[in-house]
């Protein structure tokens, strides 16, 4: 260990096999599901299981009970020993410990919910035009998904959003499937709690040809949405979001869209400004949960 103390192990007759563990739970007190385990100086280990707890304890047949901890993402952990200085466990351990956990895990949500609601939303789709109702299965729809980007990404922000009662993501998603997937590079997206956005979102805003006394001017309105007309590059609208009148503002949301993307959204296929924010925040959406997909069993 890195300070020189040696952590004892389990004796070398006892496997790795957790059918062996559950003889020896007094032990190595791994649990039947999914999990994972540090070991760590004085004799203590830290084991996170798959319903998302840590607890941090010592082996050994006469050792208390162990703690409750809380690991989070890109944050250091510090454990305490007693008599001993604390063990801190830097962000990129705490980061590996997560994921490693999460790639043993199936993804949060069930698969009924989520059909259920992705199936009002796209009705006229082949998968949910069978009679035999197969998407139900969750095996067979994946098949369904493997060569359908839309209905990939829409199944996941679906589940992933109902998982964490987000009814917002739904109502964007229902404008992002009017549209379809987005060209990344005619929209832009940034988020802000200030009055402006970030100095890294202005800088790109500026590289867009938008100044910033123009910026300066729209956050200062109290209409919401707003839009900002620039001939050499396109369109900008800043959306307000939160509750009751404009003094209750929570954040704001900027909106980039080239010439020809506004053409075809506005003009021709006629949305609404709200709904062209929630199809280009869509595109977000969707990408993200793809993302986060990637991350789990």
């Amino acid at each position: 260990m890195s300070n020189g103390t040696l952590a004892e192990l389990p004796p070398e007759n006892i496997s790795l096999n957790p059918d062996n563990f559950s003889r020896h739970d007094n032990i190595v007190p791994l649990p039947d599901d999914d999990s994972v385990m540090l070991l760590l100086p004085h004799n203590k280990y830290l084991l996170g299981t798959s319903s998302d707890k840590w607890l941090y304890g010592k082996l050994g047949l006469e050792s208390a009970s162990p703690q409750n901890v809380y690991l989070y993402s890109n944050e250091s952990l510090s454990l305490f020993n007693e008599g001993d200085r604390p063990t801190i466990l830097p962000p990129g351990t705490v980061n590996a410990l997560l994921r490693k956990l999460t790639m043993q895990v199936p993804p949060p949500g069930r698969h009924s919910a989520a059909i259920l609601m992705l199936r009002t939303m796209m009705r006229e789709h082949a998968v949910f035009c069978s009679e035999d109702s197969c998407f139900l299965d969750e095996k067979v729809f994946a098949q369904f998904m493997e060569h359908d980007e839309i209905l990939r990404r829409a199944y996941w922000t679906t589940r992933f959003a109902l998982a964490r009662g987000e009814m917002e993501t739904v109502r964007r998603l229902k404008s992002w499937l009017k549209t379809g997937p987005l060209d990344r590079n005619a929209v832009r997206l940034w988020f802000s709690i200030q009055d402006l956005p970030e100095q890294e979102a202005i800088d790109e805003l500026r590289e867009l040809s938008f100044a910033d006394q123009e910026l300066r001017r729209m956050s200062e309105q109290k209409i919401s949405p707003l839009v900002l007309y620039n001939p050499l590059s396109g369109w900008l609208i800043l959306g307000r979001f939160g509750r009751g009148n404009s003094r209750d503002i929570m954040f704001s949301v900027w909106v980039y869209v080239n010439h020809e993307l506004w053409q075809d959204l506005r003009e021709r296929r006629k949305l609404a400004i709200q709904d062209i924010i929630n199809a280009v925040w869509g595109e977000y959406d969707t990408a993200q949960a793809l993302d986060e997909r990637a991350k789990y069993k």
